[in-house]
């Protein structure tokens, strides 16, 4: 075996049997010490008792070996603090009171904090269910900074022949129409697309397939792809939709795909139903009611995209100047996933905000129970002090048992930010994704890393006041732990 495997099987057996380990110990040592006392007895003509006491002599202490031993194993750190643990479960029940107000407190900033952050991983952290989201753009009509709009079937169709910018250029019109599948209609988001619509966001059906370019064009038959949900509810589920007719504002159309579980929006558009979009050859400029989604090619950037649609922007106003005059309308890309985030940032960063506060205020109250619990506790600390323990054991032992205490507040806020969560969702701003928010790991993992920051703190802040009187303190406390206090000279 390799000498790391061997050194580390070690310190596992060691952290796993250390009683083992203890019995093996005892066992030499005895042995040695008989055979010592044995020698001795033979060569001075000892009596056993005396040879086994002169044995002990020079064998120089069995504790120190033993310690030596432990200490040689690598584990012995985790041991005191498996130690330190069970001593901090042992001191908080003995005052239930104190614990449960903590623990409480702690679990209210801890619980709220969690909360959001899992609102902001959905919205603000986590990457569009897309591949490589960030080549994705959408394409708008800009007339001022403050200015934007969406485009007509003249500016989709000269930007899906003339540019040289994007892997694939789509289109979608955001509806809300009747719908019946052989029941009454039903009035329900509606998105009508073309085929590059997919292509440019990279989703493809489970089941059947998508749009297709022939299903775009003016007269074709209308079809459908519609979500795995919307499948299930109405159509008897994914495999049985495909061929299914339905009719959309009185219109039939047949179900060609169905996307697959859990795609419930598109572009940021949450529609159960995707139609094919088909455009009349346009007379005009208008009604601006179209939204372009674009994906980059590898070559291209965003500052060259928006030089190509520029280009494309001066084509069309000479083309189409006789019904749209505004010579200061340029086409203008902009990154998806700002789109879709509108203001979430600004809303998230007060939400944020006003946890982050209920989380010090926490974290400030529980410090100063701890600090009155640590006075009420000094000549307990002082005695430590006094057997040998060092400031920094005893500064250890506080502050685990402070942690201990922030990770059962950890443990009651995740139930706390589950209900947080589920109210952030049904009456909270309206957030994109905010409903793809879950207590996941990385929401544990959060919680944890905050129940140990704040147990850290709740536990020095004491310890720190405490030290801060330094020497005096502990002498006063050493004069004392005897239980009268000697006079002065």
């Amino acid at each position: 075996m390799p000498p790391l495997l061997g050194r580390l099987a070690r310190r596992v057996r060691a952290l796993l049997h250390p009683a083992a380990l203890d019995r093996e110990l005892d066992e030499e040592v005895r042995l040695h010490l008989e055979l010592e006392a044995e020698d001795l007895a033979r060569a001075r003509g000892l009596s056993g008792d005396e040879a086994r006491r002169r044995a002990l002599i020079a064998f120089g202490g069995v504790q120190r070996y033993t310690e030596a031993h432990r200490d040689a194993r690598g584990v012995r750190w985790l041991s005191e603090l498996a130690g330190d643990v069970r001593y901090a479960l042992r001191s908080l029940r003995r005052s239930p009171a104190f614990s449960v107000s903590a623990i409480l407190v702690l679990a209210l900033g801890i619980g709220a904090s969690t909360a959001v952050f899992s609102a902001a991983d959905a919205v603000l952290i986590s990457r569009l269910p897309y591949p490589r989201d960030d080549r994705l753009v959408r394409i708008y009509q800009q007339n001022s900074p403050t200015n934007m709009f969406g485009e007509s079937v003249v500016e989709y169709q000269a930007i899906a022949a003339q540019q040289r910018s994007f892997a694939a250029v789509g289109a979608m019109r955001p509806s809300s129409l009747p719908v019946s599948v052989g029941d009454a209609p039903r009035r329900m988001a509606v998105g009508w697309a073309t085929d590059g619509f997919f292509d440019a966001l990279g989703v493809s059906p489970d089941h059947g397939r998508a749009i297709g370019a022939a299903d775009t064009r003016p007269g074709a038959p209308g079809v459908v792809v519609v979500t795995n949900s919307f499948a299930v509810r109405n159509l008897g589920g994914a495999a049985a939709a495909r061929g299914r007719p339905m009719r959309i504002d009185g219109s039939t159309y047949t179900v060609v795909g169905v996307l697959p579980p859990g795609v419930t929006s598109l572009a940021g558009f949450n529609a159960g139903v995707w139609a094919a979009l088909q455009m009349q050859p346009p007379k005009r400029r208008g009604p601006f009611n179209i939204q372009v989604i674009a994906r980059l090619t590898d070559a291209a950037t965003l500052a060259s995209a928006a030089r190509d649609l520029r280009n494309i922007s001066d084509r069309i106003f000479v083309a189409w100047q006789s019904s749209f005059q505004d010579r200061g309308t340029y086409l203008t890309p902009i990154p998806l996933r700002r789109v879709m985030l509108g203001d979430a940032p600004r809303t998230l960063g007060v939400l944020i905000a006003a946890v982050g506060l209920v989380l010090l205020v926490a974290v400030a109250n529980v410090a100063s129970l701890m600090l009155v619990r640590a006075t009420a506790r000094w000549r307990e600390v002082t005695l430590r002090a006094v057997l040998g323990a060092t400031r920094v054991r005893i500064a250890r032992l506080l502050v685990t048992e402070s942690v201990v205490l922030s990770v059962a507040g950890a443990a009651a806020g995740v139930a706390l930010a589950a209900i947080g969560l589920r109210l952030l969702v049904a009456i909270g701003p309206r957030l994109p994704r905010l409903g793809e928010a879950r207590l996941d790991g990385r929401a544990l993992l959060f919680a944890v890393g905050i129940a140990v920051v704040a147990g850290v703190i709740v536990g020095a802040y004491p310890l720190v006041h405490l030290l801060r009187g330094g020497s005096s303190t502990m002498q006063d406390g050493e004069r004392t732990v005897g239980g009268t206090r000697r006079g002065g000279a």
